[in-house]
């Protein structure tokens, strides 16, 4: 085996999840983050908030029931003309049970209209929210396996270039080095060195944002098995396709359509300030002693009440408020109509880029293969020139840098292929847990 890959390998070893404490992984964060993240707790209870809307927009059109009464004690005294004065000392009350039922009330079925366009609108941002946590929760997943390989990068790196710094100074004292050799290997394992604290630094911090998604500290983390990364390009494969996809599915689109239905509702609530409203009302009630006029020294007067007909009423002029409120809702929905156009356009532009992404990652990924391939070859071919005498220490070192930034950047191009997926489904309306799930197996068992 090679030294660098042998170097590679023991750093890998050194970093690997698993040793003594159990690995986290992708699913099982994702899971818990569905019941612990207070984003997306907020959107689900904000949805929730909306649903309601229908119920209580239904129950302006369903009967209404309610019960009415008084009840007091009374001291009369009631002088007629000449007459000895009469007092009474007696009980007045009434009770009633009245009952409505709206027959037309243009504005409360527009009300009710408008809550399910509301309803619509608050599923879809919902499905919104449990996307954007989906993505956002891999994308930290990624950029926290990222510094890991970083780190293990830089140990390999600290490694070889140790090697090299042994090797110059054997050299030196066998009279085959120079003194360059060995200066130019301790200020790149120097640099190496303040790159190794900031990466740390950077390892910390990316634990921090991940460990925010489920409100508890994280360490160790399942890492990405790159013998279970199969490269496929997007399906279909034309962009068009998936442009069409995301403007029928993207849920926040879906959303913007759904709130221009209901603002469409709203102009019919406000045209209903021009129409009557017809209502079906009735009432049956007990009374007795309801004014001094029923008074006598026969007993008290009692009624037994009950009454049932409709109740029309017209509207003729309210100072021109409901002509204004209208002009007021169709400006509103012009505005919402030129958001969603907007909204519909930013969308074909972000799914053409993620597909972009996804096909020249795939590209990248293909490309640095054959690159750290070569790289490889070329690190073996410095080394053995610097046997033969024909390239120096410092030649090896800048082969090996070189080397080195090519497997930074292949498991950068993977990690970015991996999101570039996940957010092309996403805008298309198609992500699901599935695809958490099928990105988890690609992570090492554990």
């Amino acid at each position: 085996m090679p030294a660098i890959r042998f170097f590679i390998a023991m750093a890998l070893c050194w970093l690997a999840p698993g040793l003594g404490a159990a690995a986290e992984n992708l699913l099982s964060l994702y899971r818990e983050a569905q019941s612990t993240n207070a984003a997306f707790l907020a959107a689900r209870a904000g949805a929730e908030v909306d649903w309601e809307n229908e119920n209580i927009a239904l129950g302006q059109l369903l009967p209404s029931l309610s019960i009415s009464g008084n009840y007091g004690r009374n001291n009369t005294e009631r002088q007629i003309g000449t007459l000895p004065a009469d007092q009474f000392n007696y009980d007045s009350y009434a009770y009633n049970l009245n009952l409505r039922q709206p027959l037309y009330r243009k504005y409360s079925f527009a009300s009710y209209q408008q809550s399910k366009a509301q309803g619509e609108a608050a599923t879809a941002r919902l499905n919104q929210a449990a996307n954007e946590l989906a993505v956002r929760l891999s994308s930290a997943y990624m950029d926290a396996l990222y510094a890991d390989d970083q780190l293990r990068l830089i140990e390999a790196q600290k490694a070889a270039i140790r090697g090299q710094l042994n090797a110059a100074e054997k050299g030196l004292l066998a009279g085959s080095g120079t003194r360059i050799d060995i200066d130019e290997a301790r200020a790149r394992l120097d640099l190496v060195l303040a790159q190794e604290l900031e990466l740390h630094n950077l390892r910390r911090h990316n634990r921090r944002i991940l460990g925010a998604f489920v409100n508890r500290e994280l360490d160790v983390l399942a890492q990405l098995d790159v013998s279970h990364l199969i490269l496929s390009p997007p399906v279909p494969a034309d962009v068009n396709a998936w442009i069409a996809g995301a403007e029928a599915n993207n849920a926040e689109y879906q959303s913007l359509l759904a709130q221009r239905k209901a603002t469409e509702q709203e102009i019919e609530k406000t045209l209903a300030g021009h129409y009557p409203t017809l209502d079906l009302v009735a009432s049956t009630g007990k009374g007795g002693n309801d004014s001094i006029s029923n008074l006598n020294r026969l007993g008290d007067t009692k009624y037994d009440t009950t009454s049932y007909g409709v109740q029309l009423t017209i509207p003729l002029f309210a100072g021109g408020q409901v002509n204004a409120s209208v002009r007021q809702a169709r400006a509103k929905l012009e505005q919402v109509q030129q958001q969603g156009e907007e909204a519909r356009r930013n969308i074909g532009v972000q799914t053409h880029r993620e597909f972009d992404n996804v096909v020249q990652g795939l590209a990248q990924i293909r490309a640095l293969e054959r690159a750290e391939i070569s790289g490889q070859k070329t690190v073996i071919s410095a080394k053995k020139g610097v046997e033969a005498g024909v390239r120096s220490t410092l030649d090896v070192l800048q082969v090996e840098q070189q080397y080195f930034s090519v497997l930074r950047d292949l498991a950068n191009a993977r990690y970015g292929y991996l999101i570039a997926g996940l957010k092309l489904k996403a805008l298309a309306g198609l992500l699901s847990g599935a695809d958490i799930a099928d990105l988890n197996s690609k992570l090492l068992p554990q």
